[in-house]
């Protein structure tokens, strides 16, 4: 695991160090360092478009392929965070068309609706509501599956 060390130096020098978590020994008295800090350490690369993120080691060199960022030897790839900036499509899913059909009533001045709501059938009429058989329903339903088969 990388560490970030920020060492601030009595002379006013500031340094930032990529280190090891075993690598992380500092030395106040001996260095002369007035502050430090350290801090996990990720290096940001961002996605190519169809390569994945790899450390190659040339010669005296350690590189973040295919970025080509140079890093610290003992980088792993845990220590790499991939950022995908590419665009993003919405695509928004379609909405689905609720139907409905009506029906007017045989025995009174008012009508009766059948909805489909997620490939089910539904009506408002009290038969719908007495059915026993719930899949099957009420005559209004039988009709609607009816006109549902002619039209495929």
């Amino acid at each position: 695991m990388l560490k970030e060390l920020v060492i601030e130096y009595g002379d006013g020098r500031k340094e930032n160090k990529i280190v090891l978590n075993q690598d992380a020994s500092i030395y106040p008295q001996r260095d002369n360092i007035t502050f430090c800090f350290c801090k996990p350490f990720k290096y940001k690369v961002e996605k190519h478009a169809y390569l994945p993120a790899a450390i190659v080691r040339l010669q005296s060199k350690t590189m973040i392929m295919p970025a080509g960022i140079e890093c610290h030897p003992g980088t792993t790839l845990d220590d790499i965070i991939v950022i995908d900036n590419s665009p993003k499509e919405k695509t928004e899913p379609k909405p689905r068309e609720k139907r409905t059909w009506k029906f007017d009533s045989a025995s009174s001045n008012g009508f009766y609706i059948v909805r489909e709501n997620m490939g089910k059938l539904s009506c408002n009429c009290m038969g719908f509501w007495r059915a026993k058989d719930k899949e099957k329903g009420c005559k209004h339903v039988q009709e609607v599956e009816q006109i549902l088969i002619n039209k495929k």
